[in-house]
């Protein structure tokens, strides 16, 4: 169908909210459509019997195996067609087809020079198919208004082609019975309005729906940083009474040692504690740097992309594994495709994630690191999975906040920022963050990014 049948009438949306007005209506029409399908099968069989038997009426099978044919048509579309316009089509071709039969009914009936004649011998018969035909055609109108719900643009699209065809058709062979003939077109153009209103109505209540809808998602997400940020903020506080105490008292420490040492005129032994010093500093120098790149993290808003998500990885893993000298550190990179995001924070999301898994494989016999990509309803949602040293359950609702190291810094090395990271970029994408394992039996981490983000 021509997108045009969909934007033309009612406020413009949104391309997205324009699919989504499409889906729903394709899901009220398919509610009618199956029993409109039935109920149509039934009812051209009836009036076919009732052409033969009581009106007497010859030349309608053609046009009754049209309405029946379009009826069985369109109940087979609307079990078995996925796409919502294609569903709002097979509806849609039924009713034209359905309106299709009862015009070219109404063409045999009204071409009949004896509907006009009162000495005509079945004059009172003819009569009775005139006065059958004039109230189908109204009563199938007035069913069609009130039922077209999202095939409305075709109906009424299709409907005025086949009202005008019909006019030309009367109108060159002079039809009889005009005020029946005026009776049914002014009714069809009444289902136009009908239809046309209710149509804007529908769009415009939809929009404003649409547009509420994303301004609560926006106040959720505002609450959400909000709650991110004070978090960060208690994280902060934490990083500067305890993080970064704990290597400058370290560093304190050894420099009044050394002062000691040097006063005495003891110089041996004095390359270690400037190197304990030189490690203390550059700890402290790393938090800060950590600190910084969290608080920087999102500041210039999302500049979304496509991203072939593969090369990406792949690159990151021979930066991350260059100074490794395991041999048997394996990668499996699953099929991952594409994945719509600011590509610099996705970068900072895998380099986090992947160094990680590296890190905590290391004591690993056979160390497997997994990559890959799946979707999850209106969401992609990529993992890293690895085969390490897992976590305590414990620390599950601690994951992602700064400084919450899932190992204490004997066993590992680190800020406790990286995840962090990972949490706001996923958060900033309106995404969800969350791992599942296992202490010494692995982990996997899993970050969702919604298929349409929102952008303010």
């Amino acid at each position: 169908m021509p997108a045009t049948l969909f934007t033309h009438s009612g406020p413009l949306m949104r391309q997205d909210h324009l699919e989504r007005y499409i889906k729903e209506s394709a899901q009220k029409t398919v509610k009618v459509g199956k029993a409109g399908a039935i109920l149509a099968m039934v009812g051209v069989s009836v009036f076919y019997y009732l052409d033969r038997y009581d009106l007497f009426l010859d030349g309608t099978l053609p046009w009754r195996i049209l309405g029946f044919g379009s009826a069985v048509f369109s109940l087979v579309g609307q079990i078995v067609l996925k796409k919502p316009k294609r569903q709002i089509i097979a509806f849609g071709f039924m009713v034209a087809c359905l309106l299709a039969m009862m015009n070219g009914i109404a063409y045999l009936i009204f071409t009949n020079p004896e509907i006009a004649n009162p000495d005509a011998v079945h004059y009172d018969l003819l009569q009775k198919q005139v006065y059958a035909i004039t109230v189908g055609s109204i009563m199938l109108w007035l069913l069609i208004s009130m039922t077209a719900n999202g095939a409305r643009k075709f109906i009424m699209a299709s409907g005025a082609i086949l009202m005008v065809i019909l006019l030309i058709f009367l109108i060159a062979d002079k039809a009889e019975g005009i005020g029946f003939i005026a009776t049914i077109f002014l009714v069809s153009v009444f289902s136009f309005l009908v239809m046309y209103q209710e149509e804007k109505r529908e769009r415009e209540k939809a929009a404003a729906l649409y547009e509420l809808e994303e301004r609560e998602e926006k106040i959720a997400r505002q609450r959400q940083e909000l709650q991110h940020a004070n978090e960060n903020l208690v994280s902060f506080n934490y990083a500067i009474t305890h993080d970064l105490k704990g290597p400058l008292r370290l560093a304190q420490s050894f420099a009044q040692l050394l002062e000691r040492r040097i006063k005495a005129g003891d110089m041996e032994g004095l390359d270690e504690f400037f190197e304990q010093i030189k490690s203390s500093i550059g700890k402290v120098f790393q938090i800060i740097d950590d600190l910084l790149l969290l608080s920087r993290i999102g500041k210039g808003g999302l500049e979304l992309t496509d991203i072939e998500l593969e090369p990406m990885v792949r690159k990151i893993w021979e930066e991350q594994t260059a100074d490794d000298e395991r041999k048997n550190l394996i990668l499996e990179v699953r099929p991952m495709g594409v994945l719509r995001a600011d590509p610099k924070l996705l970068w900072h999301v895998f380099a986090n994630l992947i160094s990680n898994a590296v890190k905590y494989t290391r004591y690993e016999p056979h160390p497997r690191v997994e990559v890959g990509i799946y979707e999850d309803q209106d969401s992609k949602v990529a993992y890293v999975k690895d085969n390490g040293a897992g976590f305590d359950k414990k620390f599950i609702n601690e994951l992602g906040k700064p400084f919450k190291r899932l190992h204490s810094a004997h066993q590992f090395e680190g800020t406790g920022i990286g995840l962090a990271i990972v949490r706001q970029v996923v958060n900033l994408h309106q995404g969800r963050f969350w791992a599942e394992g296992a202490e010494g039996e692995g982990a996997a981490f899993y970050c969702a990014f919604p298929k349409k983000i929102i952008l303010d």
